[in-house]
């Protein structure tokens, strides 16, 4: 889980955002004095306020795009997740727990994260984006008898670090491993 840094402005972003408060000031000036070009006055202002969140956008185009190229598949073998260099995969008969795991740094970042198990540190992470778009959560529901969907309500709801035991193998105490963090 990583945590996404603040959205940065570079040096010429500033000179180029003074230039914008520049021309609003300026025209509002022209606006007050005349007693026209209000339009204009508008438009500078609202230049000046959209080009101060352009880091901001920027961030959540380039935290989409890292999220498109996050490829989740949920078929009939298993659950397998490709993200860049990453590939993590698990066979259905493998899966020994279940888990969300949650972060605090929601809603602008991932925050919820279901994560299958298979013990000796196998498994699959994906986050909730990739896991609503790939239907992680039906399959789960459909192929493991007894899954905790009120753990699933709980954790949707989460807006601090937690962890919630969704289900674990019945009679394979040897491949789950207990939560460690937060209680279920």
């Amino acid at each position: 889980m990583t945590e996404t840094p603040a959205p940065r402005r570079s040096l010429l972003g500033y000179v180029a955002w003074a230039a914008t408060a520049l021309a609003a000031a300026v025209t509002l000036a022209h606006a007050v004095r005349t007693g026209t070009g209000w339009g204009a006055a508008a438009g500078g202002a609202i230049m000046f306020v959209l080009y101060g969140f352009l880091p901001r956008i920027e961030a959540v185009t380039a935290r989409r795009r890292a999220q498109q190229e996050d490829v989740v598949t949920v078929d009939d073998w298993g659950v397998t997740r490709v993200a860049g260099d990453v590939r993590e995969a698990i066979a259905w008969e493998d899966v020994a727990w279940v888990r969300i795991y949650t972060t605090s740094a929601g809603p602008g970042a991932d925050d919820v994260f279901f994560a299958l198990g298979a013990g000796q540190g196998k498994g699959c992470l994906v986050p909730q984006a990739q896991a609503i778009s790939s239907h992680l959560l039906e399959a789960l529901q459909r192929r493991l008898p007894g899954l905790d969907n009120q753990a699933v309500a709980l954790a949707m709801g989460s807006t601090t670090q937690a962890v919630f035991t969704l289900w674990t193998r019945p009679g394979d105490p040897a491949k789950t491993a207990p939560d460690k963090g937060a209680t279920s």
